[in-house]
């Protein structure tokens, strides 16, 4: 009769390797999740697999647009994947609400401050710079916005619609200050303005928006987002009237924010890939948001009304174009041309705007000087 005794013995063996690799596993899965800022083994191989495809679409975008012809495109796509995924501590699929992009980063194509934003300037640097410029007589101009407004898609920080609102505008008179950030909503905005703006004395606020809004209206929320996330999908009907009046709030609260009269704001949707224009660069992935952006435009339109602000229809720049794929980077984001061309038509917008009848910069100043005199 064989001997058993080396089957027994190697059946052993093979359920300690196995328990070994279930133990292993459970130690790995429990650390990877209780970690600050971790993933779960599951998440961080679908990270990779986000990291990857963004990767390749990103190559894509460059290639296509001929701004970057004779510029280097593989560092230009390590310096936007650098700012996007904050330095790598998170994967290209999540959602960082409020310092979305990587601050201090000092590239060749962009260039973030202590708080993420397209600024060679810190914080504090342009709160001192704006504060200097009210005592100057040059007005402060706020940009606020995702990261149509923060300039991605252009070739260099110049180039960014900020920069570019900067130059057609008379230096003597007015500076813009970008506080864009990658992936911000009108509710993300209203807390850039409430909690950060104000440091940098505002005479005039710009809020382009209308893509991310309105992306979550027409697709289905993959972040969990405050106020996107707090319905259950069964409800279309409720959801989209919420979400509609939820918007309509963050706008309006912007608009009162600000002030007017002693402030003005102006409130610009943003032109979209495809919608009121030929362009065909990635439309296919936005069509969904076609149906909904008239509605976008009638909120803006109505919360500038009844605001005093002033709104700016840049979803029609491309209109009567022929050949507006020039104007797209990717679905949203603009390339040096269409960026070139939504900062002209603020630049006008602003030059149209009326100064108002008082400063409450100058009140301020005064009321402090009755007070410590």
């Amino acid at each position: 009769m064989p001997d058993s005794k080396p089957n027994k013995g190697n059946k052993a063996v093979n359920i300690v390797i196995v328990l070994c690799v279930v133990f292993a596993y459970a130690v790995i899965q429990h650390f990877m999740e209780s970690s600050p800022g971790s993933l779960g083994l599951a998440q961080w191989f679908n990270s990779k697999n986000i990291m990857a495809e963004h990767h390749q679409k990103l190559i894509a975008k460059v290639e296509r647009d001929p701004h970057f012809k004779n510029l280097d495109q593989e560092r230009f796509v390590k310096e936007m994947e650098r700012i996007i995924t904050m330095n790598h501590k998170r994967d290209l699929g999540g959602w960082v609400a409020y310092k979305s992009f990587t601050p201090n980063v000092k590239g060749q194509f962009v260039s973030t401050n202590d708080f993420g934003m397209r600024s060679k300037l810190s914080l504090r640097a342009m709160a001192e710079k704006a504060r200097a410029n009210k005592s100057n007589g040059i007005k402060n101009i706020i940009l606020l916005g995702g990261s149509v407004a923060f300039g991605y898609g252009a070739t260099g920080d110049e180039q960014s619609i900020a920069a570019v609102l900067n130059q057609h505008l008379d230096s003597e008179r007015y500076e813009v200050f970008n506080l864009a950030q990658g992936g911000f909503t009108s509710f993300m905005d209203l807390f850039s303005l409430s909690s950060i703006a104000w440091h940098l004395e505002p005479d005039i606020v710009i809020l382009l928006e209308g893509y991310a809004d309105s992306y979550h209206l027409a697709y289905e929320s993959k972040g969990g987002q405050l106020a996107w996330g707090l319905w259950s999908g069964k409800e279309e009907e409720a959801e989209e009237r919420f979400a509609f009046d939820f918007q309509y709030h963050n706008l309006e609260a912007i608009c009162k924010l600000a002030a007017p009269p002693d402030r003005r704001v102006i409130l610009a949707l943003q032109p979209l890939s495809g919608f009121a224009n030929d362009s065909a660069v990635e439309k296919e992935e936005i069509e969904k948001i076609y149906g909904y952006y008239p509605k976008i435009r009638k909120l803006f339109q109505s919360v500038a009304q009844k605001n005093d602000a002033e709104f700016l229809d840049l979803s029609t720049l491309f209109e009567n174009e022929s050949g507006a794929n020039i104007n797209f980077f990717d679905k949203a984001h603009l390339t040096d041309t269409g960026q070139e061309k939504v900062a002209k038509a603020l630049a006008q917008s602003v030059a149209a705007l009326q100064d108002p009848p008082v400063d409450p910069f100058q009140l301020r100043q005064q009321a402090l000087s009755d007070i410590l005199n």
